[in-house]
């Protein structure tokens, strides 16, 4: 099979940052200083470790997503920093830990599979516990025309779904997304998001098929979803979505049928986690997450789809990503502030 996307394209700019094997008082210092425009920061008692984390973030047009690993902390926004910081909203899932705490005077609670939706202007404290969060930041503009003030912080389950799987297929996007490509994936975001937060869109939310444009979208969704399970079959998908095998096969047809699909999206999902900065997993482990029998496999099957094999293809990512510039602290406060 031919190549796909594995030239040394330029990728979007990014900043990045880790407190990882620092002492633990500088540690603390920078990651004190990267969060400052937004929040305090500080350990959860006087005795407690001081924290720590590591970032990244992308700018996707006038939007910015960020990954971001959090040992257990306190975070806290008052009213300085509200008045002095810009409107915007971010969307943000819990891929594993806890946020307790209070936003503009509501409880909330947050957990693993958790979207919350929060903006920079809500007055918060709370108690983040090791906590791997991936979010967009979308400037107030682009909501213009939504009751957001009446919206809860959580999504109900069909919206949270939804959500869950949209952020974690643009961020597994990103580092291979061209500059050209980023307005493009602002629009698609922000068009998603706000048929999601329009109460009259509610009916085809809670459908959950028209929304992603048909029973076919939702059957991509699934697939992507449980790109780990061993029963990713057709009777699997077939199941979730709702429909015959018969209609399922008919639906892929024009992908090759439904497990060369599953394979092409495995596949896709490796070639993208290896293009990721903040990626440290082994071969193994990847064929392991994505489904595949083994390292072995999932190199031979990488060769055959991308005719580059897969260590190959993370160096080279990342001798584009040094090009491509890392930015610094304040690179990420000017896309925030100017958005």
């Amino acid at each position: 099979m031919g190549t796909d996307n594995t030239t040394a394209e330029a990728g979007l700019p990014y900043f990045s940052l880790t407190t990882s094997g620092l002492p633990p008082g500088e540690a603390f210092e920078r990651w004190r200083t990267l969060l400052a425009p937004m929040y305090e920061v500080s350990p959860t008692t006087r005795s407690a470790v001081l924290p720590f984390g590591t970032n990244i973030a992308y700018p996707i047009d006038d939007l910015v997503a960020h990954r971001t690993l959090l040992s257990t902390q306190r975070l806290q926004r008052d009213r300085r920093r509200v008045d002095a910081g810009s409107d915007q909203y971010i969307v943000q899932l819990y891929r594993s830990g806890r946020f307790q705490g209070t936003v503009a005077g509501q409880a909330v609670s947050a957990s693993a599979g958790t979207v919350t939706l929060i903006g920079r202007r809500h007055l918060l404290d709370g108690m983040l516990d090791r906590a791997d969060t991936t979010g967009i930041v979308v400037p107030w503009s682009r909501l213009h025309g939504l009751p957001l003030e009446n919206h809860a912080m959580l999504f109900d389950a069909a919206r949270n779904r939804l959500l869950a799987a949209r952020i974690l297929d643009i961020f597994r996007r990103l580092p291979t997304t061209r500059p050209n490509d980023a307005p493009a994936l602002a629009e698609e975001f922000v068009a998603f998001l706000r048929r999601l937060l329009d109460p009259s869109q509610a009916r085809d939310v809670l459908e959950g098929r028209e929304l992603d444009g048909g029973l076919m979208a939702l059957a991509r969704m699934i697939v992507r979803e449980n790109l780990s399970r061993p029963d990713l079959s057709p009777e699997f998908i077939a199941g979730q979505v709702q429909v015959s095998r018969a209609t399922l096969y008919r639906l892929f047809e024009p992908e090759g049928g439904v497990m060369h699909f599953v394979q092409g999206e495995r596949l896709k999902a490796a070639h993208d986690a290896l293009a990721d900065p903040m990626e440290r997993r082994t071969l193994g482990r990847l064929a392991e997450v994505f489904g595949f029998s083994s390292a072995s496999q999932l190199s031979r099957s990488f060769r055959n789809r991308y005719s580059v094999a897969p260590q190959a293809w993370r160096t080279e990512r990342r001798v584009v990503q040094q090009i491509s510039g890392r930015g610094t602290v304040q690179h990420v406060w000017r896309w925030l502030r100017e958005t």
